[in-house]
């Protein structure tokens, strides 16, 4: 009776262990059935990927949160929901040096989604052109066609197409010209491409801004001083300047140049004020120089015959300037007959006084002709800077 009695509780504790079973497989199965009703929520989705500020916007759907991880979807984190709806995910922790993955997923529907970013272009070169004032590019992508670029000190980014950051005559180069004037830093870079996604919910990955590079704007070297001589009527130019009537065309110059031959409205009967840029050429290492400015005065006209009179007397020459003084000084040179007469060469001889000159017939013989002319007047704190003014002809007879 006793075995009986533990055979009969033996089958009680076995029947009542496969009711819990079964009961356990029931609950799990509802439970599954449950969670399929749930899952009919669809799956998050990225939307827009702003490679500027680096965030990602993700569509939750119907999930009441979203979550994002890196590749290896170990670690989740929770999204911030922005003000639109949407759920913004920082990306500025994902490295730019190589093609990296983030992982997204909901609270209802774990499906995951992969976004793929990809790694920055680093492989191009982009050089200063001092000569021409552009940029110059090596290795750049073919499918990249602006670039952007900014000043050292600012976060702002400008955009100019690669084209016009090549071309000297762009608006580009004239702005980058303004930064010549005292020297810069700037940065550049290949532009990004925000992708979003399509209305069947694809989205390509887009491109990062390319590597930045830093590019020094050399500064113009100092320009050159011209000066006039006003004496000889010539500059000091040298065959390494270049000269502007308008300061945008611009012609080769030549050592010690004549006014005659580079400023000629400057002399003569109708003589004016001539304004004449100069700067240094521009060679294959270095640009043109900053720009130098001359202001050349108009010639005074040469004197009357009332203010220098003349006669001869037995072998004697004489002049006399009526009007001379230490303020007017005049001067005259002697040409004898069959020489050329030539401003810069000549031997002057300065008149401070308007006492008579005599000549003597060696000095001065027949047929020699006596140049007259105001003599140059010096910049000082008191006078203004005066050409030697046109020249009065006398023809020596005895």
């Amino acid at each position: 009776m006793k075995e009986r009695g533990k055979l009969q509780r033996l089958l009680l504790i076995l029947c009542f262990g496969l009711l819990m079973v079964a009961a356990g497989r029931t609950a799990r199965l509802a439970a599954a059935e449950g969670d399929g009703a749930e899952n009919t929520a669809e799956p998050v989705k990225a939307v827009r990927i702003d490679y500027d500020e680096l965030w990602l916007e993700v569509d939750a759907g119907d999930n009441e949160t979203v979550y994002y991880s890196d590749k290896a979807k170990k670690v989740w984190s929770e999204a911030l929901k922005g003000a639109d709806g949407k759920y913004i995910i920082d990306i500025s922790w994902l490295k730019a040096t190589s093609a990296t993955e983030i992982t997204l997923k909901g609270d209802k529907n774990e499906e995951v989604a992969t976004v793929k970013l990809p790694a920055r272009d680093s492989k191009y070169k982009i050089k200063f052109d001092k000569v021409n004032g552009v940029l110059t590019f090596t290795g750049l992508p073919s499918d990249v066609t602006d670039i952007q670029w900014r000043k050292a000190t600012s976060y702002e980014w400008n955009t100019v197409s690669v084209e016009d950051a090549k071309d000297p005559e762009s608006d580009f180069a004239e702005e980058i010209e303004k930064f010549r004037i005292a020297g810069a830093s700037i940065y550049v870079r290949t532009m990004g491409v925000n992708p979003e996604a399509d209305s069947d919910g694809t989205m390509e990955t887009g491109s990062r801004p390319g590597k930045e590079v830093k590019l020094s704007i050399s500064k113009f070297a100092a320009a050159p001083k011209v000066k006039v001589d006003g004496k000889k009527l010539t500059l000091n130019t040298t065959n390494s300047m270049e000269y502007s009537t308008d300061n945008v065309n611009w012609t080769p110059a030549t050592k010690t140049m004549a006014l005659k031959d580079i400023a000629p409205e400057a002399l003569g009967a109708s003589a004016k004020d001539v304004v004449l840029y100069f700067r240094k050429k521009a060679t294959s290492k270095a640009p043109h120089s900053k720009t130098f400015v001359l202001e050349i005065p108009a010639q005074r006209p040469a004197p009357t015959s009332a203010e220098v009179t003349y006669k001869s007397e037995g072998k004697k020459f004489s002049l006399t300037f009526s009007k001379a003084s230490k303020t007017t000084p005049y001067e005259y040179a002697v040409v004898k007959n069959g020489n050329t007469f030539d401003e810069a060469k000549a031997s002057w001889k300065a008149v401070m006084t308007a006492k008579t000159i005599s000549l003597s017939d060696k000095t001065a013989p027949a047929g020699s002709k006596i140049y007259v002319r105001k003599r140059t007047v010096k910049q000082t704190t008191t006078t203004e800077f005066e050409l030697a003014s046109a020249t009065y002809v006398i023809t020596v007879s005895y």
